[in-house]
């Protein structure tokens, strides 16, 4: 059963400050998804919105007029979504640094970080000087990855910083300053049918 993630690639190249909303949290998506269904006036799931975005050239439009409509409820929601992401990342941030400060005495961290760097450079060069086994491709492939998933954990720890949380922040002053891009604007015909329906009731106060 397709989600509304699987088609926020698709709503995107019509009405990019959407997309970030259908691949959002499941209450998010459900209303964004609701509402863009009772708008094109198709059935509430994500495989009946993407066949009319596709097949009904009238659908792209009547999409992006009702983005147009709705940028303030949609600037909003973005907004929720990145001071979310923003403490989730400051959360993992603290965590972080309190790890730092339980070893600060203690070289296994460091240890580990040096081993994880000489592994993946080895990997490296094994992977560039010898070809990999058809049959052993995919579990070779698996530990490469673990591993460099790894390393990057270990480089995190030494030098991670509130460079996460800045990032977030900078986010939440454009959407805020109503930048919300150019994907919300009509393109072509500026008076088409088929008003937006109703705001749904806000999914975060559940």
């Amino acid at each position: 059963m397709s989600d509304w993630k699987d088609i926020a690639t698709t709503v995107g190249r019509i009405a990019g400050t959407v997309a970030p909303l259908l691949s959002g949290p499941v209450g998010v998506a459900a209303t964004i998804g609701a509402q863009i269904a009772g708008v094109l006036g198709t059935d509430s799931r994500p495989d009946a919105v993407q066949r009319e975005l596709v097949q009904n050239p009238e659908a792209a439009l009547t999409l992006q007029q009702w983005a147009h409509e709705e940028r303030e409820q949609i600037r909003q929601y973005n907004l929720r979504l990145v001071d979310i992401q923003l403490q989730e990342t400051e959360i993992f941030l603290g965590d972080v640094q309190n790890a730092r400060k339980e070893h600060k005495e203690n070289t296994m961290p460091a240890r580990l970080t040096i081993a994880l760097a000489v592994m993946v450079v080895a990997l490296t060069i094994g992977l560039m000087a010898m070809p990999v086994p058809d049959g052993s491709k995919d579990v070779v492939f698996y530990l490469a990855g673990q591993i460099v998933t790894a390393f990057l954990a270990a480089v995190t720890y030494w030098v991670g910083s509130s460079r996460g949380s800045a990032e977030k922040q900078k986010q939440i002053d454009r959407i805020a300053g109503g930048h919300l891009g150019a994907s919300t604007r009509l393109a072509g015909r500026g008076d088409l049918t088929g008003a937006a329906t109703g705001r749904r009731a806000d999914p975060y106060s559940q």
